[in-house]
């Protein structure tokens, strides 16, 4: 299992892995859950990742507020 959590991610196939919209979002979202952007590589995947699934940048932003939210009241 460590050994899983220690390779890097294939972007590609990620995203390769989103066949409908839904499924882009849940990706998205889950990897913000679990990346707090403070460093410039954090939000830099981040945006690359939105890119690469091609979702609206109003779409990114709601998700981003909802995570932060929900991180502030944990």
């Amino acid at each position: 299992m460590n050994e899983e959590l220690a390779k890097p991610i294939d972007l590609d196939a990620l995203v390769a892995a989103a066949k409908t919209e839904e499924q882009r979002v849940e990706i998205y979202t889950a990897s913000r859950l679990t990346i707090d952007p403070e460093t410039r590589a954090e939000r830099g995947y981040l945006d690359l990742l939105a890119g690469r699934l091609q979702l609206p940048d109003e779409l990114v932003e709601h998700i981003e507020q909802t995570v932060s939210a929900a991180k502030a009241t944990v």
